[in-house]
């Protein structure tokens, strides 16, 4: 029997007349591991990457649900300024008489 003189390598079929495909079985070895650990990292990424598009689409529409009930409240606030303001136009034009031209008209009767 032969003795072993370095890493068992696997010779493959004869490609061409003078060429044949030789390969380090350790070194297949690390290829395959290698291969599998870069798989593994983009499975992982791509993963990570698809959760965070959804956790935005879920923000996007919470973040619109929230600025139109900004605007409801923003709106009804609005309105019950103008309705506030308009009642206390109401109080003073009834109260004071800032028309200097009509004081007198009230004294006269």
């Amino acid at each position: 029997m032969e003795k072993d003189k370095g890493a068992r390598s696997y010779r493959g079929e004869v490609l061409g007349d003078s060429y044949s495909l030789t390969i380090n079985f350790k070194w297949l070895l690390q290829i395959i591991a290698l291969v599998s650990i870069v798989t593994f990292g983009f499975w992982k990424i791509e993963g990570r990457i698809q959760q965070l598009e959804r956790q935005m689409v879920l923000a996007m529409e919470e973040i619109e649900l929230h600025d139109q009930e900004r605007q409801v409240a923003e709106e009804k606030h609005i309105q019950a300024l103008e309705a506030q303001m308009q009642e206390q136009t109401d109080w003073i034009q009834k109260e004071f008489n800032i028309n200097p031209f009509s004081w007198g008209k009230s004294k006269k009767k």
